[in-house]
């Protein structure tokens, strides 16, 4: 297929008509544009959020979850430490039975101190919150966030990461 050109007022030749024979459909005014029948590429979904859920292995808790969470905000990087509660007078870890309406719906719930931090204020909050034994979710109900150890995914610096920290979504 043969090409015509035309000579612009600055001395250049340019193609004539809607010849798409450019380079990667690069035109003449740097802008990039999609060849006919082609869409443009979908961009990757990045993490905000993470949680990682660990085993103490020595002290105290010995065998107990520990979870380290983290969440970026518009307000900067919040990060989590959910450790076990002892108790008020070191009485041990303390579990939470609840019943359901029906009575078959038993769960079981153990008591934990929560610390958020916020990097970029520099501010430390403490709130006592409730792991769910079986599913291993954290919900803190006074900021309506929630940390599981479900979700996966990648962060825009390429790590993987696994866990979720971020508003609650499960109605009451």
């Amino acid at each position: 297929m043969s090409q015509t050109f035309y000579k612009g007022s600055d001395g250049n030749f340019y193609p004539v008509g809607n010849q798409r024979n450019t380079a990667n459909n690069f035109q003449r005014n740097n802008s990039f544009v999609a060849a006919p029948n082609q869409t443009p590429q979908q961009g990757q979904i990045f993490k905000r959020s993470g949680a990682v859920y660990s085993k103490i292995r020595n002290g105290n808790f010995e065998g107990n979850t520990i979870v380290n969470a983290w969440r970026k905000t518009k307000m900067g990087l919040m990060q989590a430490t959910v450790t076990p509660y002892s108790g008020g007078n070191g009485k041990g870890l303390e579990i939470v039975n609840s019943q359901g309406k029906s009575g078959n719906q038993d769960k079981e719930y153990q008591k934990m101190i929560c610390t958020i931090k916020n990097t970029s204020i520099g501010t430390n909050q403490t709130y006592h919150v409730l792991m769910n034994v079986k599913t291993q979710v954290i919900v803190i109900q006074d900021l309506g966030l929630c940390i599981t150890p479900n979700g996966s995914g990648v962060t825009r610096s390429g790590k993987r990461v696994t866990g979720y920290f971020g508003k609650n979504f499960k109605s009451r």
